[in-house]
């Protein structure tokens, strides 16, 4: 059984459904999306999804609530990944609330954002504050993976903690561990940082150690200044070590095959400066320099500025030129950008067009360009439609057309009546 689609006409029956219930609501949307497109192979894809998240809140009680999001993917034409359907349960869960000391537990398929963990888990997580200003996290169960779950005794587990003074700073540590068949899979440790020392500064950042390779995965941290009159200053830094934090991959595309896209013994360091000037309240112009040093493919610079337009309530548009220099010919071009949208009573619109231009042409392309056209009417607040079209040609695809319809409907049930419509 498909546990996606089950749950898709379950609802449906419900939303078509008379329904009373003294406390309980249920809110959450559905997506509905139609894609057709070719692959690198030249195979046509024609491919219906479904996306539908939905809670449902005051199940007897204001403090318990339960949580369901997940996909179902349907190739009408084509197979993609050599498979005709898809789906996967991104979470489904119980959430259980204290009404005091921020404290919450989910139990069920749980996803995970703390410290070093971004993990989907079937298992608990758990969260509250403590006394003199100091939190905890904690989680543990099975790690969902949907590429590489091997059958046997899989394990995932960790925590965060963390301490704060309101409007200084937090500072949290954080420890994950994850084995496969009782054998050690991954072990980090992790720093993450937000201090704010005086007004108009701010430094954000983390340090992230592969106790397994006994060695830094990540450091990266940024440092905001401003406003200052009109100007705010974006520095950036960090340093990857590749074999570090690729070891303990979760997907494929992370893995370390012999001529793969990735080598193991790469490093990289990357030094950014964005710099922002407002114009006036609505146009605002920018400059940017970043330099990245590899270890194994060389050093690299880019830099570049951008101009934009924003009127909240009405559209905006902006423009960008970028200069990419490289070591290597895929790193060697200049990028120019032009994008524009616009709201007209219930209809959205946005407009994208981007060209690369190489200095030196990959797999004989010199001129790379894409360009988009999004559109979107509100039937109702509840009920959009919309339709983006997309036409690329770049070193991978010689012409590539893309189709994407979309439907999005948000429901909300509640009080004892349905609402809207």
């Amino acid at each position: 059984m498909r546990i996606i689609s089950i749950v898709s006409v379950m609802l449906s029956l419900v939303l078509l459904m008379p329904y009373s219930s003294p406390a309980a609501s249920i809110t959450g949307d559905s997506n509905t999306y139609l894609q057709s497109r070719e692959t690198a192979d030249n195979q046509k894809i024609l491919g219906a999804y479904e996306y539908l998240n939905f809670a449902v809140q005051d199940l007897g009680n204001e403090t318990i609530s339960f949580h369901m999001g997940g996909w179902l993917r349907y190739d009408l034409k084509g197979e993609e990944f050599d498979k005709k359907t898809a789906d996967d349960l991104q979470y489904s869960y119980l959430s259980f609330k204290s009404t005091t000391d921020n404290a919450i537990v989910n139990l069920g398929r749980v996803m995970v954002f703390e410290g070093v963990a971004a993990e989907r888990v079937d298992g608990l997580y758990a969260r509250t504050d403590l006394k003199g200003n100091f939190g905890i996290s904690a989680f543990g169960g099975v790690p969902v993976e949907t590429e590489i779950n091997e059958p046997g005794n899989n394990l995932i587990y960790g925590a965060h903690l963390t301490h704060q003074l309101p409007g200084l700073y937090r500072i949290g540590l954080s420890y994950l561990k994850e084995e496969k068949n009782s054998e050690d899979f991954r072990e980090e440790e992790g720093i993450d940082l937000w201090v704010h020392p005086m007004n108009k500064v701010d430094i954000t950042g983390r340090s992230n150690y592969n106790a397994i390779t006994k060695g830094w995965m990540e450091n990266t941290y940024n440092l905001i200044l401003g406003p200052f009159d009109k100007f705010r200053f974006t520095t950036e830094a960090s340093w990857i070590s590749y074999k570090d934090y690729f070891t303990g991959a979760t997907s494929s595309a992370f893995f370390f095959p012999p001529g793969g896209i990735l080598d193991p013994n790469e490093k990289v360091r990357r030094l950014g400066e964005d710099v922002a000037y407002a114009l006036t309240d609505k146009v605002s112009i920018g400059v940017n320099y970043t330099a990245y040093d590899y270890e194994v493919a060389g050093s690299a610079k880019s830099y570049g500025g951008s101009i934009r337009y924003a009127a909240a309530a009405q559209g905006g548009c902006g423009l960008s030129l970028r200069r990419m220099d490289g070591s290597s010919d895929n790193l060697k071009y200049t990028e120019y950008r032009v994008y524009g949208y616009k709201k007209i009573d219930k209809i959205n619109l946005a407009v994208d067009l981007l060209d690369v231009d190489y200095d030196v042409p990959i797999n004989g392309v010199s001129n790379a360009y894409s360009a988009s056209i999004a559109g979107q009417y509100d039937l109702t607040e509840r009920w959009k439609l919309g339709a983006d079209v997309e036409y690329q040609k770049n070193p991978d695809f010689n012409d590539d057309l893309r189709l994407f319809l979309k439907a999005i409907y948000r429901f909300d049930i509640g009080s004892g009546e349905r609402k809207g419509a």
